[in-house]
This record gives C-alpha cells, sequence and structure tokens, in this order.
C-alpha cells in the first residue's frame, strides 16, 4: 500500500501525535552514552585542566638561556653605586633597592629568586641580620647570597647561629672597590652558568682604590 496512511515501516503511521515526554534526543536531556554526553563541548575540560595544572618546570635550555638576574640591596651610597658599576654586564638584569625597599618581597616575586642577591648588614634597618635569615629558604633554589658586613665570623648575641659567614655564600668586609665585586660576580656567574661571564656594557674604567669611610 502506498497511500498517505500507509504509514512508516512495520505499518507503524508516519506522523504520531506528539508526546509530551518526546524522546528525541536534542542534547540538553540526559541521555545514554552517545547522545547527551557527546553534544557537550570537548574543550571544557581541556581549558580547565590547563588553567589550574601548575606550570611546567623550565627547562635546562631555558634556565640557561634566560636573563641573568642581580638584585643589590646596599645601604650606604657609595658602595651600591659600586655594586651597580660591578654588575654592568651584557645581558644582566640589574635591580637596586634603596633603603626603604622591601628586598624579602623582591626574592619572593612572581618571577622567581635572582641569582645573586648582594645585601649589607645595614640595609634596611635590620637587626641582627634579620633580612638575611628572611631568604635563606631561595638558596636552596639556586640563589647566592653575597654579603657586605663589617665582621663575618660574629654572630649576633640574640642569634648565635646567625654568623654572617653562615647566612651567605659569600661574606665581604669593607672596602670594597668595583672591580673587586666584578672579579666575585664574574666567578659566581662561570659556576652556575658554566661558562665565561659576558663582556662589561661600557669600557669605562672600573675604580681600583678602595673605599674612603663616610
Amino acid at each position: 500500500m502506498n497511500g498517505s496512511n500507509s504509514g512508516g515501516p512495520r505499518g507503524r503511521p508516519a506522523h504520531r501525535p506528539a508526546r509530551s515526554g518526546s524522546r528525541r534526543p536534542t542534547g540538553k536531556r540526559r541521555g545514554p552514552a552517545g547522545h547527551g554526553a557527546a553534544r557537550r563541548p570537548r574543550a571544557f575540560g581541556i581549558r580547565e585542566v590547563e588553567l589550574h595544572a601548575p606550570a611546567a618546570p623550565a627547562t635546562r635550555e631555558s634556565e640557561e638561556t634566560r636573563a641573568f638576574r642581580v638584585l643589590i640591596a646596599v645601604h650606604r651610597p657609595r658602595y651600591r653605586g659600586r655594586a651597580i658599576r660591578a654588575s654592568a654586564l651584557v645581558g644582566w638584569d640589574v635591580t637596586a633597592l634603596l633603603n626603604k625597599q622591601d628586598v624579602v618581597g623582591q626574592v619572593a616575586g612572581q618571577a622567581g629568586p635572582p641569582d645573586i642577591v648582594m645585601l649589607s648588614g645595614d640595609f634596611g634597618r635590620q637587626r641582627d641580620y634579620g633580612i638575611f635569615r628572611a631568604i635563606q629558604p631561595w638558596r636552596a633554589q639556586g640563589m647566592t647570597v653575597i654579603g657586605m658586613v663589617e665582621d663575618c665570623e660574629t654572630a649576633p648575641p640574640e642569634h648565635p647561629n646567625s654568623a654572617p659567614e653562615k647566612l651567605c655564600d659569600i661574606c665581604l668586609t669593607p672596602p670594597f672597590t668595583a672591580a673587586g665585586l666584578r672579579d666575585v660576580l664574574s666567578r659566581v656567574y662561570e659556576q652556575t652558568r658554566g661558562e665565561p661571564a659576558p663582556p662589561p656594557r661600557s669600557s669605562a674604567k672600573l675604580d681600583e682604590e678602595p673605599d674612603a669611610e663616610e
């Protein structure tokens, strides 16, 4: 039979009355696997993983090619100026702080700890080498602390285990020259990067005379 009321396959009517609970898969109703579940955007789960997954660790190549960062926190202007000139090498990222700026905040920043921190014992009016102690956890991440203090061996009475030579990787006592500081910085670079230190940004000769007392 080929009439309009002959129905579809197996003799069922071609147009059945609509039911309130239609089973047509629309992608919005819960149904068997392959219907509603397949209609959900696949990218949603991927975005969630990308948003919450931790950042991948830096590769050896990226670690070696990133800028070498130096943080200078030296109280006396003359010594701070010499530290700045000593670290003026090609490709180095140098930040010099004033006496009221936060050393710990700079070290703990999102960019990660600097490669070198040059810190004087009188910076920030710290007592008993408090800033030195506060930045100790980042030494385990490869940060080198160069202390500039009057006495490297004597610990403060309140903290007998806080002798500067224990809180620093390199401890220096005055007087300081820019040339001597550059030699120290260059050695640290060579030891950590495994290659010679870059050339200076300027060909100007560094001072060789020790600082006079202020």
